[in-house]
């Protein structure tokens, strides 16, 4: 390390010196990334829902028709028959003229899903919504199945994740560098450290940017950071703000 570099702590000039920012950015990532995998696999599922969803509904989308499709008010009629004292939530429209209809019926303890013959008025299958694949890694995703802590502890970990980037920033930013090698693009000529160092640096660098970005758009869907975006925007409104 150059002279600069050098944690000057003990003696209270330039902090937090290098090694301090290099602490924080080690234990923010330790403490971070394995919370960062799990967003990471369990987003990047949920992003591809219409075509899983499609993939599980495969069985409803293609049905014989005896004839023509009942009315949307007899189908709808079906499926509340099928769930006593259940209330219409919803309608979704279905893929197709032959796809069987998504009824939405709302009960005490939640919402079921009713696949509903179009011809027929057959109810072919029943599932509670929240236990279903899609709405189960949304859930996996933001409050690890866990609630209102569960989306605590995923925004902590957001949270140290962003330190984790600006430490990782400090770190990177150039020092007496001539030209752009090193700082934009790795060095591979200058031996095995400095090129694995360049790398780690440098691909950090870029994807730090895009990485900022989607936390900074996620936290205001959690609870804590939502919650506080909400009293912002009452504030800033002088009205009480309601949800769309």
């Amino acid at each position: 390390l150059s002279t600069d570099d050098r944690d000057t702590d003990a003696a209270g000039r330039h902090w937090p010196g290098y090694r301090s920012v290099w602490r924080w950015h080690f234990y923010a990532g330790l403490l971070c990334l394995p919370f960062v995998l799990w967003l990471s696999v369990t987003g990047s599922l949920y992003l591809f829902k219409p075509q899983i969803e499609a993939l599980v509904d495969r069985p409803y989308d293609r049905l014989a028709l005896p004839g023509p499709a009942q009315p949307v008010s007899a189908q709808v009629e079906a499926a509340l028959a099928a769930v006593p004292g259940g209330s219409l939530s919803a309608y979704q429209l279905p893929p197709g003229p032959d796809a069987a209809a998504r009824v939405l019926v709302g009960t005490g303890d939640g919402v079921i899903r009713v696949y509903v013959h179009p011809g027929t008025l057959e109810v072919l299958k029943q599932v509670d919504e929240g236990s279903r694949l899609m709405p189960t890694i949304s859930k996996l995703h933001g409050t690890l199945m866990a609630g209102d802590r569960g989306s605590y502890l995923i925004e902590a970990a957001a949270s140290w994740t962003l330190v984790m980037l600006v430490t990782g920033l400090v770190l990177w930013w150039p020092r007496g560098a001539r030209g752009v090698a090193g700082v934009l693009y790795p060095r591979f000529d200058k031996g095995s450290r400095a090129g694995w160092r360049d790398l780690h640096a440098v691909t950090g660098f870029w994807i730090s940017l895009l990485a900022i970005f989607l936390i900074s758009t996620g936290l205001p869907w959690a609870a804590f950071w939502g919650a506080r975006l909400k009293d912002v925007r009452e504030f800033a409104a002088r009205t009480t703000v309601q949800q769309d």
